[in-house]
């Protein structure tokens, strides 16, 4: 793989690679409105929670909701139109070992070992890491098996409503800035906090606190990439104690530092 001769490290705009027979591209999590004729087999990994509205295969518009950490598949030839007014951050890859059946568009599936595969390829292109091809090719590999089947959801997962989820996001989101426990997040729905871990990251694939690191850092990288505010500023909005605390979460998560991020 090319190591990223741009710093557009904040994912501001699209990132491509090509590695092992695979094109693969990190979509920014921002807004948008597209409509393709897909060329190949695709799959899709979705970061973040999406929602808008979309045409697959007809004109007929309806709302979708997409859920973080779930993986997509669309064939070839499959007509797609997509808005979302705030998207979200997205994973594509085509290639030799993804494969799709004709009219087989899929949204929304779960798999308990896509998350670790999905960030490390994640992680190989915003840090422009060089991973050696056999390494690189079975990852990608086993993120593209993952994605025919969908795994059969545990009694915690299928109580974890999609609803509920959208609950505990969004008190998720409204408290980056401030402690948050998963004591905090059960009461809100009136469980006991083991359950709710449980529940959580069968639900969608990683642990509540992973999941609260993750928007930490995406609302950090968006902040450093849109505005010139000090970044011990952003690390403390973001919940972090500090500058040096923001910038280890971010290396080791993802692979950059906030001085490689892009600023205004």
């Amino acid at each position: 793989m090319k190591a990223a001769s741009d710093k557009a490290h904040g994912a501001v705009r699209p990132l491509r690679r090509s590695v092992a027979g695979f094109e693969i591209t990190l979509l920014p999590a921002a807004g948008y409105d597209v409509g393709f004729l897909a060329q190949k087999d695709s799959l899709g990994f979705a970061f973040d929670a999406q929602a808008g509205f979309h045409a697959i295969g007809s004109d007929r518009s309806e709302p979708f909701s997409r859920l973080p950490n779930t993986l997509a598949l669309t064939p070839r030839g499959c007509d797609v139109r997509s808005s979302s007014a705030m998207g979200g951050e997205y994973l594509l890859i085509t290639g030799k070992g993804v494969r799709a059946l004709p009219g087989s568009y899929c949204t929304n599936v779960q798999h308990p070992g896509a998350f670790p595969m999905a960030a490390a390829i994640r992680k190989w292109l915003l840090g422009g890491i060089l991973p050696d091809v056999l390494e690189a090719e079975a990852r990608i590999g086993r993120l593209c098996a993952a994605a025919p089947g969908t795994s059969r959801l545990d009694k915690a997962a299928r109580w974890m409503t999609p609803q509920r989820f959208r609950r505990i996001a969004d008190l998720i989101e409204d408290r980056l800035d401030a402690p948050i426990t998963v004591a905090l997040l059960a009461g809100e729905i009136r469980v006991s906090p083991s359950f709710l871990s449980r529940a959580f990251s069968a639900f969608c694939g990683q642990s509540p606190y992973d999941y609260v690191l993750s928007r930490r850092l995406q609302r950090a990288r968006r902040l450093i990439s849109a505005t010139t505010r000090p970044l011990p500023e952003i690390a403390i909005e973001c919940g972090f104690s500090s500058q040096s605390h923001l910038s280890a979460a971010m290396k080791a998560r993802l692979g950059l530092s906030p001085s490689g991020i892009v600023r205004p």
